[in-house]
């Protein structure tokens, strides 16, 4: 199936957290979905309900994504080549946690893209700040954006541990 990778980048994704984090029971993984699903999602739905989408946001939004998501793709094509250099095994894991995120950040910018473009058509047929539907799709957005932009600072904090060989 074409998109059947999809729910094994997902689970990578927050298997990986769950070790990195020391997390072992039910509990903490309904934290761990706190962080990084609920509380993107209420600052999201706050967001949109002050500021709806509107068409230059969404544009400039798209466009900024778009780098963003080129740079995790880059990413990735780096990484392939710095395990097989025989470094040390914690890089290695290291390396492949990095990997996971990167590929997870790919699959978040490019559902959030697919958003924004669907934002693109809300706020040209009208949506105004009373609407509905321009509530919902500035919430899903504004959520995304922050689901996001949490999973870039994980990556960022994979890479600090891969340039000062620290072990995660």
């Amino acid at each position: 199936m074409i998109f059947g990778n999809i729910g094994s980048i997902i689970s990578d994704h927050y298997s990986s957290l769950g070790q990195e984090t020391g997390l072992k029971n039910p509990l903490d993984y309904i934290v761990l979905a706190g962080i990084f699903a609920v509380f993107p999602a209420i600052v999201g739905f706050v967001l949109a309900n002050y500021v709806v989408l509107w068409s230059g946001f969404i544009t400039a939004s798209a466009s900024v994504l778009s780098v963003l998501t080129g740079f995790s793709i880059n990413t990735i094509i780096l990484l392939m080549r710095y395990d097989k250099d025989g470094s040390h095994p914690y890089e290695e894991r290291t390396v492949r946690k990095t990997k996971e995120f990167t590929l997870y950040a790919i699959l978040a910018g490019v559902v959030l893209i697919i958003c924004l473009v669907f934002g693109i058509v809300v706020s040209r047929i009208g949506g105004t700040a009373g609407s509905g539907l321009a509530f919902v799709v500035s919430g899903i957005v504004y959520s995304l954006m922050a689901h996001y932009f949490l999973t870039l600072l994980v990556i960022t904090h994979r890479f600090w541990s891969l340039i000062h060989g620290d072990v995660l």
